[in-house]
């Protein structure tokens, strides 16, 4: 949990790519082609907001297709565009 403001250069040389949002969160995104990319919260937001709006979201999601066998849990990432 960071409160100091990230610099273009900082999140490039983490490996940070692209920005976007998850769970309608602002997030910086890495290694944007794996299966499991790295997310990092933006604009001051402690990261264990994700984890409170994974834990509301998924319990949603589990609930409301309780009887679709053919269901898979996912991220929503919406990746809004590439960090220069």
């Amino acid at each position: 949990m960071s409160f100091i403001p990230k610099s273009k250069k900082q999140l490039l040389a983490k490996g940070y790519t692209h920005y976007g949002k998850l769970w309608g969160i602002p997030v910086y995104i890495g290694d944007i082609n794996s299966e499991a990319p790295l997310i990092e919260t933006a604009n001051f937001i402690p990261s264990w907001i994700l984890d409170i709006a994974d834990h509301i979201c998924f319990s949603m999601l589990a609930w409301q297709n309780r009887d679709n066998p053919y269901y898979e849990p996912l991220y929503p990432i919406q990746v809004l565009g590439e960090i220069k």
